[in-house]
């Protein structure tokens, strides 16, 4: 069996890199078709090059945030469509970053762009049930347009390291962008709170709520909180996060967390790091409270500090739960059993 791999990114996403690991380690032959120079001349010579291929593949598969591209992809190639869309480009534009109100033109636009790429997709890679659930509804397709592919993890990037020793501190870590589901602020006024408890953050981030973050932690004495915002090369973060002693999760009360799981909780997995999250209905689906993550009530500063002191006094416990959690990751969520799921569900032994 023979894919071609479309997309426009420089690198190569993670959420794709976990398929086309797996996809070769199923025996599938990947043809990389990718072209992430600026300006709109990449998409006449990825038409050319998808057409100078005569069709010698069996699937078509667009990458992470690459809507756009499925038009192309019908128009070049007779083949069906894989599209591995995560979500929806009107969650992240609308709904998380609110760029536009959901009346306007600009949010009209969008569905139209979602709609489109999902319409022409033989079938659609979303994270969760909640996400196919809702995607079906909002974009008027049947479910089972929808397959439910976790995301995992690139195995050759986030590995669980015994030489790297944890900080003498117990830190706790939170990583991602500052977006508004992210719940950066209930972290902030976490560490206000235990700021006596000797316990330290470290944070990995920025972006939307960047100034929100600065205010915060000029709101008080934070000699406990390390701030990194600057981009890490991948060895030096993996270093910074497995350093820690507890990964955060996504921490508000954000309508987008009843759909989505973040990169960070399979990478928290991976690292050996117990995962401490609010409870949010998209990554329960996946992890289950105290067997193989934490949890705390979303935009809840003082309950996420109850829960922080929990884990920092309970070791045993927690490495349970830690275990457990690392053994759900190579039992269930390698590369090569999700590419496998996939794979039956295009009908393909």
């Amino acid at each position: 069996m023979t894919i071609l791999y479309l997309n426009f990114t420089k690198n190569i996403h993670a959420r794709d890199a976990v398929y086309l690991n797996g996809l070769k380690e199923n025996g599938v032959k990947i043809i990389e078709c990718i072209d992430s120079t600026p300006g709109w001349g990449k998409y006449k010579r990825l038409y050319k090059e998808i057409k100078k291929r005569n069709n010698n593949y069996d699937f078509v598969m667009v990458g992470y945030t690459g809507h756009v591209l499925v038009p192309l992809a019908k128009l070049a190639s007779q083949k069906p469509i894989i599209f591995n869309a995560l979500a929806s480009l009107y969650e992240g534009i609308i709904i998380s970053r609110s760029q536009a109100s959901k009346l306007s033109f600009k949010s009209l636009y969008v569905w139209l762009i979602d709609f489109i790429s999902f319409r022409l997709s033989k079938i659609v890679l979303v994270e969760s049930n909640a996400q196919r659930i809702f995607l079906s509804k909002k974009f008027l397709l049947p479910p089972q347009k929808f397959l439910v592919t976790w995301t995992g993890v690139d195995e050759n990037e986030f590995k669980y390291n015994p030489e790297i020793k944890k900080i003498s501190d117990f830190t706790v870590l939170f990583r991602g962008g500052f977006l508004p589901e992210s719940g950066i602020e209930y972290a902030i006024e976490a560490a206000e709170i235990l700021k006596g408890e000797d316990v330290k953050f470290r944070i990995l981030g920025s972006g939307q709520m960047e100034n929100l973050v600065k205010q915060k932690l000029n709101s008080f004495d934070s000699k406990n909180v390390e701030w990194i915002k600057e981009k890490l090369p991948m060895k030096e973060l993996i270093t910074k996060m497995q350093e820690c002693h507890l990964s955060l999760g996504q921490l508000s009360n954000h309508d987008r967390l009843k759909r989505t799981i973040p990169h960070k909780a399979f990478e928290s997995l991976a690292l050996k790091l117990p995962y401490l999250t609010a409870r949010n209905e998209g990554v329960m689906e996946l992890l289950e409270e105290n067997k193989t993550c934490l949890a705390c009530n979303p935009a809840d500063p003082h309950d996420l500090a109850k829960k922080i002191l929990w884990v920092k006094t309970h070791k045993t416990e927690v490495e349970k739960i830690t275990e457990t959690g690392y053994d759900l990751l190579h039992i269930k969520l390698s590369p090569c059993i999700l590419a496998k799921k996939l794979l039956n569900n295009l009908d393909v032994k």
